[in-house]
């Protein structure tokens, strides 16, 4: 299956669920000889778009995936974060780099608020590319 575009400009891909997965918790969606599948952050060794269902999805299902666009309240291991800086995948979570989003290898997304709270979800604006490395 390949992504598409709603009318709102966000960006999305149906995966299959490889287990339970938690509504704004950022996953890896890969393709097998079943389709697109979903893999936990921290099993990162293949190309993938890093993907944000809106609610839960039950394991086995097939949920939608949001890999582009602005993407509210995602969960993220980091409460350390400003408006501009990359996101990488890391150490099997979510986390925004020291310095401004530049399309670098691995970067999916640009941090779209500052850290106020010391809270551990985050604004992004997700960029619709398939990332391979982690830092």
């Amino acid at each position: 299956m390949r992504p598409f575009e709603e009318a709102d400009g966000k960006t999305y891909i149906y995966a299959i669920a490889h287990g339970t997965l938690v509504a704004k918790t950022p996953y890896l969606i890969i393709a097998n000889e079943y389709g697109n599948i979903t893999q936990a952050l921290s099993d990162v060794t293949v190309y993938g778009y890093v993907g944000i269902p809106a609610e839960a999805v039950a394991s086995g299902a097939i949920g939608k995936f949001q890999i582009g666009g602005y993407c509210s309240s995602v969960v993220c291991a980091s409460d350390d974060y400003n408006t501009g800086q990359g996101c990488v995948v890391k150490d099997g979570g979510l986390e925004c780099t020291d310095a401004d989003y530049t399309g670098a290898a691995g970067q999916f997304a640009v941090c779209a608020q500052d850290d106020e709270d010391a809270a551990t979800d985050i604004d992004l604006m997700l960029v619709p590319e398939r990332i391979l490395t982690t830092t």
